[in-house]
């Protein structure tokens, strides 16, 4: 499993990348800022802290 962002409900806090402890995130630069993107979910190791630390419950594991 692996982490998949809703960017409709992501508001670009980062939470998830500064949380996670095997670094599965990447923090992007867009138009309306920095936010997460998934960079490498194979590295994950579903321990759900990006899940728990989300703001906005954005942030869901899914099956590879």
């Amino acid at each position: 499993m692996h982490p998949r962002i809703d960017y409709n409900k992501c508001i670009g806090s980062l939470e998830c990348y500064d949380t996670c402890p095997v670094d599965v995130f990447d923090a992007e630069e867009t138009e309306e800022g920095k936010r997460a993107v998934v960079a490498r979910p194979e590295d994950c190791i579903e321990c759900e802290q990006c899940v728990e630390v989300c703001p906005t419950d954005a942030i869901e594991l899914v099956e590879d």
